[in-house]
């Protein structure tokens, strides 16, 4: 049987993902990047000779990564060092209100007790345990599953979790359901920052979102030398599988046959033909003509169907800092009513006068 081949376009980390789990079955990869260094959004900036993560500075869900490289044989502790975080975050309101998150859940109790009175801790755990259940509701029906829809997820769910998801109400927004658990505004208001994980808004963003308090409590990361360290180590491991890598390898068109794709072609001309090839970017890409007209058929024309998703605006600077000592993650929240800072940017389409800031 002839060696099947397949390109990949991007490597970014889903790009690094397909590349690991096919020649972990024998399959022939390449795996082409624009720029030059794997990683994707996970990237960083060098300022004042400082290397600082300028995308994603979180890692949860270590096991992805463990299962990932466990099912090709590898192990993830050979490719990057990753250190527990025992602070998830610290947030603060102003200069006296402090709130530290724990990985630790009873921890992180004890310190909601501390700033907010036992009787809201009572109203955390009790929150705690519902982003449990609502984890392993949908672990395997939507969260690991490839490509789930409304009736896959009901048969997987089943009648236990279907009761659950109702109890939360299938149409409640985060904000609303959060308003179930938290008497105090500002508990409230640190985890409907949820939303913002997915670029939503808590008053739109479905109640489900809850699930990510547990993800955070079974641990946060961080990578020695940055998260760009992870890819990197991700990178390796492809190579140790015999992955082809190569960056700044511009792909302008990917080559279609009788509406199969047979390869791609580079900005310097040459081609590379394969059996599949998997694109790992921005599907509007396709449609929009931009890896050649043919192409196009692959992805429904969606634009204009739906509103952009939030972004953040991120500064990198080498700065001395006064007032609250800060952790690793930080988050300062403004006085101003919080959903005006949604209102802005959903209903505005502008930045908000007083945005929370992420240090």
């Amino acid at each position: 049987m002839a060696e099947r081949r397949v390109v990949i376009v991007g490597a970014g980390m889903a790009g690094l993902a397909a590349a690991i789990d096919l020649a972990g079955q024998g399959v022939r990869v390449t795996l082409l990047e624009k720029d030059a260094q794997v990683g994707g959004k996970n990237h960083q900036k060098i300022v004042a000779g400082q290397a600082m993560d300028s995308g994603p500075t979180v890692i949860t869900m270590r096991w992805v990564f463990e299962d990932l490289l466990g099912g090709v044989g590898l192990r993830l502790e050979d490719f990057v060092e990753l250190k527990p975080l025992p602070i998830i975050a610290r947030h603060a309101w102003s200069g006296e209100e402090r709130l530290d998150l724990f990985a630790d859940e009873a921890a992180s109790a004890d310190a909601i007790a501390e700033f907010s009175g036992p009787a809201e801790a009572v109203r955390f755990r009790a929150f705690s345990q519902e982003a449990r259940r609502v984890y392993h509701a949908l672990e395997a029906a939507y969260i690991r599953a490839e490509r789930p829809t409304m009736s896959s997820m009901s048969q997987d769910i089943g009648l236990r979790g279907l009761s659950l998801l109702a109890g939360l109400g299938p149409f409640a927004s985060l904000w609303k359901s959060l308003g179930r658990y938290f008497h105090d505004p500002r508990l409230r208001q640190l985890f409907a920052r949820y939303a913002t994980y997915c670029g939503g808004s808590p008053w739109q963003a479905p109640a489900t979102l809850m699930l990510i308090a547990y993800v955070e409590q079974r641990g946060v990361w961080a990578a020695r030398g940055g998260i760009k360290a992870l890819a990197l180590g991700l990178a390796r491991a492809a190579q140790k599988l015999g992955v082809d890598i190569q960056c700044n390898a511009q792909v302008n068109e990917i080559l279609i046959e009788q509406g199969r794709a047979k390869g791609v072609e580079l900005s310097n001309g040459q081609r590379l033909l394969a059996d599949a090839v998997i694109f790992n970017g921005e599907a509007a890409a396709l449609h929009q003509g931009l890896l050649g007209s043919p192409a196009k058929a692959a992805v429904p024309n969606t634009e204009g169907l739906y509103p952009r998703s939030l972004s953040a605006l991120t500064f990198s600077m080498v700065a001395r800092t006064q007032g609250m000592a800060l952790d690793f993650h930080n988050v300062v929240f403004q006085k101003t009513p919080y959903e005006d800072e949604f209102q802005s940017v959903f209903s505005e389409g502008r930045l908000p006068a007083r945005p929370t800031v992420y240090i």
